[in-house]
């Protein structure tokens, strides 16, 4: 479809991660990748959960063959069904338990069970933006999906899209060829993915230079850092250095997004918030039902007949864990230099709970 396209899919580490390399060296301010708007799709708007937009996507590729047709290359690069996962899909109450966390199990929870909803018509949605619709319209082939396929495809609708706004200037979610197979880094992503105003393509440009076979990394979102967002929204985890805690280890944290600061935005650095923080730290510690040694014991058992979500799930909570702990020891280093508010004054004949 007229690309230009510099870079090739292949394994990107030891434990045999996909991503993609450079196929030459390329400079700062390079052109790695360019795709026309032609060969994009547009699923909807951007504020949408995933399992509206795959109505909509099943309703196009169904109502208009020739353009499905067209698409085939891609569809069939993208993963297969049941190899995704995210809040979307996340129906399995024994995964959910897993996180040891209850707030992030019903998010999830809440989540899926909005995508079975909008399958089965019972969201609180207009007809038209649920699946059943599909049916009735009698589109050839709406029959033969499956939920499984349904969820599948909510889930890639909401995990391999990216946002930008269309010609009208109104955001949306737009599925990108090859763009959606480059794996997600922070401070160490050496690209960013752009859109030209005049002509509507995509295009991936350098931000350093780069050595032919060397991985391609762009940010998805800088709320990606906190690992309990990334794994909620997209089912990875990233071992920083130095680490970050999650996002719901953050005073006032959630999973809404919102907290790209670095810890040191959230550490106190006078003596009795520290000691605050840090007992708040070690309490959360002993709350979880295993420690971070027991979860690393399951995951080194190679007999384990745990299938790749729960191994996923149980290196996050490790992860999480072990972030905790370093936080606390460097918590503590500071408490040795910290400063301490002084006392507040009491007059005489004033009741110390009136002040």
């Amino acid at each position: 479809m007229g690309a230009t396209v510099h870079l090739t899919v292949g394994p990107v580490n030891d434990g045999g991660l996909r991503g993609t390399v450079a196929t030459k060296d390329l400079a700062s301010g390079d052109l790695v990748l360019q795709i026309p708007n032609s060969a994009t799709i547009d699923v909807g708007d951007y504020t949408l959960p995933g399992a509206e937009l795959a109505v909509a996507l099943f309703r196009r590729q169904l109502s208009d063959p020739k353009w499905n047709a067209s698409f085939e290359p891609y569809w069939k690069s993208l993963p297969e069904v049941g190899t995704l996962m995210s809040k979307e899909v996340w129906d399995n109450a024994e995964h959910r338990a897993l996180l040891q966390n209850d707030y992030m199990a019903s998010y999830a929870e809440v989540n899926a069970n909005w995508t079975r909803d909008v399958w089965g018509g019972n969201a609180t949605l207009e007809p038209h933006q649920m699946f059943p619709q599909l049916l009735k319209e009698n589109l050839p082939g709406a029959d033969k999906i499956t939920y499984e396929e349904f969820k599948h495809v909510a889930s890639l609708t909401a995990t391999y899209s990216f946002v930008f706004p269309d010609q009208k200037n109104e955001y949306k979610r737009v599925l990108l060829p090859l763009f959606d197979l480059i794996n997600h880094k922070g401070e160490g992503a050496n690209t960013y993915v752009g859109k030209d105003a005049t002509t509507g393509s995509y295009h991936l440009i350098t931000t350093k230079n780069i050595k032919k076979g060397e991985e391609i990394s762009h940010c998805y979102n800088w709320d990606n850092e906190r690992n309990d967002y990334s794994l909620i929204n997209y089912f990875f985890i990233q071992t920083l250095i130095p680490p970050r805690l999650c996002a719901l280890d953050l005073p006032n944290g959630s999973l809404d997004g919102g907290f790209v600061e670095p810890d040191d935005r959230y550490l106190p650095h006078e003596k009795g918030a520290i000691q605050e923080l840090i007992a708040q730290f070690q309490a959360r510690l002993k709350k979880f039902p295993t420690t971070e040694g027991e979860d690393e014991k399951i995951l080194a058992d190679k007999g384990s007949k745990l299938d790749w979500v729960s191994r996923r799930i149980i290196d996050f909570r490790r992860e999480r864990k072990r972030t905790l702990r370093l936080t606390i020891e460097r918590l503590k280093e500071r408490e040795k230099t910290a400063y301490s508010l002084p006392a507040p004054a009491i007059k005489a004949g004033i009741a110390k709970e009136e002040l």
